[in-house]
């Protein structure tokens, strides 16, 4: 948020750090992305905001990893990363929106809520992007990996049982 965008609503940014969270959620689960949120928000409002600052992210992370890791888990929706991320991102806004209504009124807000809705879907959908740019480029990211390692767990259990090897 050092350099924000010349947009004319306040509090709308791209949230660049989100695209490690959701990275971190697809390789590593959502216990540790949860924690990287945790100490990404206490860092940010220690260093650049305020506890208020840390309540709006806390809400936002936490609901949009709730939503964004169950619909990873749900297979048999077909759900692309895209779409998760584009999900954490409108969920995220949706999380800020209840604190901000709860703190100040709903009346108050109420028609912010479209704008905060649709920058969610438009910053869910540019990290979403990204987030499948980085798991093509960088093989940290990828399951490509995985994949070799099946191929050869396999290859090694074929010529293990098809090898004459007396059992010691």
């Amino acid at each position: 948020s050092l350099f924000p965008l010349p947009i004319p609503f306040p509090g709308i940014k791209l949230g660049l750090a989100n695209l490690v969270i959701v990275l971190v959620l697809y390789k590593n689960g959502f216990y540790q992305a949860l924690t990287v949120s945790i100490v990404r928000g206490l860092l940010n409002a220690f260093t650049f905001g305020s506890l208020f600052g840390f309540l709006y992210s806390l809400a936002g992370s936490i609901l949009s990893l709730i939503i964004m890791n169950l619909l990873k888990n749900k297979t048999h929706l077909h759900i692309s990363t895209f779409g998760v991320s584009v999900a954490g991102g409108i969920t995220h806004n949706i999380g800020q929106f209840a604190v901000a209504a709860w703190l100040v009124g709903p009346s108050a807000i109420l028609p912010y809520f479209p704008f905060l809705y649709f920058s969610g879907l438009i910053a869910g959908g540019l990290i979403g992007a990204f987030v499948l740019l980085c798991r093509q480029r960088i093989p940290l990211f990828s399951y490509a990996h995985l994949y070799r390692i099946e191929q050869h767990t396999a290859k090694c259990r074929c010529l293990i049982s098809s090898s004459n090897v007396a059992p010691i």
